[in-house]
């Protein structure tokens, strides 16, 4: 299988693997089974949840000469006056589901809409990111919202979209189509930000399965309230 499949293919060999040795090990030692239907969606988790890492430590920007890359990328930051700001994350549930999450917010830190999402699982974390950008700019649209900065943590989505370079698959042809919503409005932005500047999203995503596909313009959950208290500290 080295020789002969590609290295994200390779990924989810090895992580799978990884899993039945786990399975294994704690059905000798444990006297635990870990069904099937629950090991391959962990699998898939740990996939997800190494992404996002690797991301974060090695695709961030290397440099902030990029107008929509801030320097302050490890905490969330208002947006520019006048201007609103969509946080987005998607987030693995065991079953194979993906959770989406989206944080609307003012120049002064108030939120003023959340919304949440739930797709069929996949196993290209990348498909899945770049699904929620997508769902994130459908609901700019549907809003009729004016200027919007749209921030995510997944670096390998932004920076492909900023240099115009896609990979001839599933998500690099979704990002194509996100990346002409931006081209065709220059009062819409999209920032990379860190997980750490994320959790407002990253929260609603997890939570996506509780309360699915619902959108909140006040009484917001409570897994996004004390991030978005939190994040107002950074407001000046």
């Amino acid at each position: 299988m080295l020789n002969n499949t590609n290295k994200e293919s390779m990924q989810i060999i090895t992580t799978i693997t990884y899993t039945i040795w786990f399975a294994r090990n704690q059905k000798v030692f444990q006297h635990q089974d870990i069904p099937v239907q629950l090991a391959l969606p962990r699998a898939l988790k740990l996939l997800h949840e190494y992404h996002h890492n690797i991301n974060d430590q090695r695709l961030e920007p290397k440099t902030s000469s990029h107008p929509s890359f801030a320097s302050n990328d490890k905490s969330w930051s208002p947006p520019p006056r006048n201007c609103l700001k969509l946080n987005v994350d998607a987030h693995l549930q065991d079953d194979g589901h993906w959770g989406l999450g989206m944080v609307l917010r003012r120049d002064d830190g108030r939120c003023v809409g959340a919304a949440t999402r739930v797709i069929k699982g996949s196993n290209d974390v990348g498909l899945a990111e770049t699904a929620g950008l997508k769902e994130a700019l459908n609901l700019i649209q549907a809003m009729e919202l004016d200027e919007v900065i749209v921030e995510m943590d997944a670096a390998v989505i932004v920076n492909a979209i900023h240099n115009k370079i896609f990979p001839r698959n599933q998500w690099g042809l979704l990002a194509r189509e996100c990346s002409r919503a931006f081209d065709l409005n220059n009062k819409l932005s999209l920032k990379w930000v860190s997980r750490e500047g994320n959790h407002a999203a990253h929260s609603l995503a997890r939570w996506a399965f509780t309360e699915p596909n619902k959108w909140w313009s006040n009484y917001f959950p409570d897994c996004i309230n004390h991030h978005i208290q939190k994040d107002m500290a950074f407001v000046t």
